[in-house]
């Protein structure tokens, strides 16, 4: 089956939001669909540059596929979950369309390398 960009973002910033880079990774927020302040805010994190001022990043990882099996990894290989991965392509057309949009200010991605 394939997932649509949309699909693969929510699956790879799920997984994402594990990792302990930025402060607000997963947080949820209580705006409604069409009310003013609603975004997606699958894959967005804030984080500080060093002059101490707030951004947001795309945080997502390029993959879950992995071949091992740690324990305490969310994307371990035993773990029943789906598998993407973003094209080189689709992850460029995503950041730049998020920026564009200007819901970002700079993108976080983690490359695996425990792909088959």
């Amino acid at each position: 089956m394939k997932m649509s960009p949309m699909d693969k973002l929510t699956l790879l910033a799920d997984s994402a939001k594990y990792d302990v880079s930025c402060s607000s990774s997963g947080s949820e927020n209580n705006h409604k669909t069409g009310e003013l302040g609603c975004t997606h805010n699958s894959g967005i994190c804030h984080s500080f540059t060093s002059d101490g001022r707030c951004i947001s990043l795309l945080k997502v990882l390029l993959s879950n596929i992995c071949i091992y099996d740690c324990a305490y990894c969310i994307n371990r290989v035993s773990n029943d979950t789906p598998r993407t991965a973003f094209s080189p392509r689709e992850l460029a057309e995503l950041t730049i369309a998020f920026y564009k949009r200007n819901y970002i200010e700079g993108l976080f991605f983690k490359f695996r390398h425990h792909q088959k």
